[in-house]
């Protein structure tokens, strides 16, 4: 009966889930390269933990990945308006395929598909009209992208501010969505959010292998429930 007690002991040690290290990321911009302003392009560098993810970074072109000398790194954009990070700081992050708004946890807003194809084509380096060498028409094509983001995600009102107008990727992803462009994404194209865990709670995008690798069970298991809906945030000066 000890004997037994003891393998029951055993086996109940070795089936429980390891403690999963808190993922991380540091942000950066670089606006003689691809960043328009406080908006995209990001330069994201995920820490062991995040990249696990998407180990190889699938999904990430040259131009959309590793544009830092150093870590593995890739480019992204924010979801929201109005939070901000501090480049160069680290933030604790929670994958995610909703926005957490203002601190309103735990009312989220789902990643539509229109925002998802979109990052999806430039992560690819295929979004047409993008401009990937790295310069003026880089931060020109990545204020468009990020305004045609902020609109589908129902952070602005309007296609067109000031310089930024993303008309044109906006009519790419009704072409190709149709009437699908506002639905949610829930992981479609193997786009997620990346909540940054600071009180703000701005959000960045992520692209994983396959949409199912991030289903909600895999999510709850490491982190727990009160940490499944948060993620990065944006980038201010």
């Amino acid at each position: 009966m000890k004997k037994k007690f003891i393998l029951a002991c055993l086996v109940g040690v070795l089936a429980a889930p390891a403690v999963q290290a808190q993922m991380q990321i540091v942000l950066w911009q670089d606006l003689n390269n691809y960043s328009y302003g406080d908006a995209g392009e990001f330069n994201a560098v995920p820490n062991t933990a995040l990249l696990s993810v998407n180990p190889t970074l699938a999904g990430y072109t040259s131009s959309t990945a590793n544009l830092t000398a150093g870590p593995v790194s890739f480019q992204t954009f924010c979801v929201e308006t109005g939070e901000y990070f501090t480049p160069g700081d680290t933030y604790d992050v929670v994958v995610n395929n909703e926005t957490i708004p203002d601190d309103q946890f735990p009312i989220g807003n789902p990643i539509t598909m229109g925002t998802a194809w979109l990052y999806s084509q430039f992560a690819a380096g295929t979004l047409g009209g993008y401009d990937y060498a790295e310069g003026s028409g880089r931060i020109t094509t990545a204020g468009n992208l990020q305004q045609a983001i902020w609109y589908l995600q129902g952070d602005v009102t309007g296609l067109v501010n000031g310089g930024a107008d993303g008309t044109v990727f906006y009519i790419a992803a009704q072409t190709a969505l149709g009437a699908n462009i506002n639905n949610a994404a829930n992981g479609a194209y193997g786009v997620v959010c990346l909540n940054l865990r600071d009180g703000n709670n701005q959000d960045q995008l992520m692209v994983v292998p396959e949409p199912g690798v991030l289903s909600f069970g895999l999510l709850l298991l490491p982190l727990g429930v009160n940490k499944v809906r948060t993620l990065f945030r944006k980038q201010t000066t």
